[in-house]
């Protein structure tokens, strides 16, 4: 089966058949997609450096960045329906939660007043 490689330098897909296979004196093979980018390594530019190179990754990344905000907008959509569920329950629980504080602390004064009433008495 014929194998798919990527470009050593640009990170471009070389399509069977075409490219060049360069081997180092140490062993190391690299795969170029064209004499462009074989001789852009050759004289020792750095591929972060140019602009022609990634403009494919870049777009494809566009791409995926446009799927998400897509995917978030219909998220977004469907979530306000269970927000104002939560938002009902959150205030039926924030109507009951001063009664019980008002009743908390009416105890306590009560506790404390009962407190006092027994100083006076042992006076």
């Amino acid at each position: 089966m014929v194998q798919k490689r990527t470009c050593d330098y640009s990170g471009q897909e070389i399509e069977p058949g075409t490219g060049t296979m360069y081997v180092k004196n140490d062993g190391t093979v690299l795969w170029f997609a064209d004499a462009k980018c074989e001789k852009n390594y050759r004289m020792g530019r750095e591929a972060r450096d140019l602009e022609w190179i990634g403009n494919e990754d870049e777009a494809a990344d566009a791409d995926v960045e446009d799927a998400d905000v897509e995917t978030d907008a219909e998220e977004a959509t469907d979530a306000p329906v269970d927000a104002d569920a939560d938002a009902e329950t959150d205030a039926e629980e924030a109507t009951d939660a001063p009664v019980d504080a008002d009743a908390d602390a009416e105890t306590d004064a009560e506790t404390a007043d009962d407190a006092e009433t027994d100083e006076e008495v042992d006076a």
